[in-house]
């Protein structure tokens, strides 16, 4: 009898735990709808940017932003909350690879991957978690670190790591490689330089570059953040499916658990009840009885 309590205890709390990640799992998939339709990339903004400056003789211009070797920078974009499965610890993953090819500095974006960051021992430097409501002042912060310590000469390049839905159930982590300038041209078709026209400018090369560059990395930072908000959402509502479906089997094995051992209660109460039955049955009848000999003949 005690086990049967206790396993309709468990079915209980498997039920109430089960309404619980159904629940979450709703919020996150609405959620990820609200912001799919909400977010807005900028290419256009990037092409245009990247399409000035190609006009410059960046292989030419000494200046940080242009350099080629050097310890890399890496901004690692995770999450300061849980249930995403493995997407966290996959990021730092890649983000440790891209590190150790020439070590710099990790700069990690949520508390989830600073605990990953320190399981390999290294040192990074710690910003909060994207938020919604956040998302443009930490692009921000992010941002001027990041280029005061490349204008400060203790790196030499940025390396974007985020994870990126493909579609609600689907993600991957994908890398952006920010600085050197070069870079731009290497990845994507950019129109070189304006014939032979000589390009004015009021202001020297350097600043104009830092201008840019500046308004490049923070407008991109902003989307990669929209972008890892999304995977975030997703990859938590396909944890929570999964962790769903493992809770419904537990349930199912629990009901067949529970109706088997109450089975075999009923089946072992029936046969003590009979079994007692036919003890009695064979016993002679209770109180006095006559012996022949003491009854009179007539």
């Amino acid at each position: 009898m005690a086990s049967l309590i206790r396993l309709r205890q468990e079915m209980g709390f498997n039920a109430r735990l089960g309404n619980i990640l159904d629940a979450l799992k709703s919020i996150s998939a609405q959620q990820f709808q609200s912001l799919e339709r909400t977010l807005r990339l900028h290419e256009t903004f990037f092409s245009a940017v990247e399409t000035l400056a190609g006009t410059f003789d960046l292989e030419h211009i000494k200046h940080p932003f242009t350099q080629d070797s050097g310890p890399v920078g890496v901004i690692a974009v995770t999450s300061d909350s849980g249930l995403l499965g493995g997407l966290n610890q996959w990021v730092v993953s890649s983000a440790v690879q891209e590190y150790r090819q020439a070590p710099g500095q990790i700069m990690v974006i949520g508390e989830r991957g600073l605990a990953f960051v320190e399981e390999y021992g290294l040192a990074c430097q710690p910003f909060p978690g994207v938020q919604d409501s956040t998302r443009w002042e930490l692009a921000g912060r992010v941002r001027d670190y990041a280029l005061n310590q490349v204008l400060s000469g203790s790196l030499s390049a940025l390396t974007i790591v985020y994870p990126r839905a493909l579609s609600f159930t689907l993600q991957r982590v994908e890398l952006i490689h920010a600085l050197p300038c070069g870079v731009w041209f290497q990845e994507r078709t950019v129109p070189r330089g304006v014939g032979e026209a000589a390009v004015l400018l009021e202001s020297a090369f350097s600043e104009v570059l830092e201008y840019l560059v500046w308004f490049w990395l923070g407008r991109k930072l902003f989307d990669v953040f929209g972008l890892a908000r999304l995977a975030e959402l997703a990859a938590r509502s396909t944890h929570l499916e999964g962790s769903s479906q493992e809770l419904a089997h537990r349930g199912y094995m629990l009901r067949l658990k529970y109706f088997r051992q109450r089975r075999e209660s009923i089946d072992r109460n029936i046969r003590e009840l009979f079994s007692a039955r036919s003890l009695y049955q064979n016993l002679p009848p209770t109180g006095v009885q006559e012996n022949e000999e003491d009854t009179p003949h007539s």
